[in-house]
């Protein structure tokens, strides 16, 4: 079950800050700076494509390579044994 490469992953504000552990006020302040990438909803909310936004990242350490390794280990697993595993917790 590949979560983060398989395909593309729009991020809330709320989940952008969990992945990245920094409060939702700072992902709020670096898209009204325009430095991360973002779509507005119709609605005024926003989704911060997960992709674009750890490329966004700068620095010497690989995110998203770290997320692709993880995905490539768990891509045998289905949603059902996720949901069992989650569950037994």
């Amino acid at each position: 079950m590949a979560t983060t490469a398989a395909k593309p992953q729009l991020l809330t504000v709320s989940e952008a800050a969990a992945l990245l552990n920094v409060n939702e006020r700072t992902v709020r302040r670096w898209i009204d700076a325009e430095s991360i990438p973002y779509l507005e909803l119709p609605s005024g909310s926003y989704r911060i494509p997960q992709g674009a936004l750890l490329a966004s990242l700068r620095g010497n350490y690989d995110l998203a390579a770290e997320l692709r390794e993880f995905d490539e280990r768990n891509a045998e697993l289905t949603d059902e044994q996720v949901q069992a595993a989650l569950a037994d917790k």
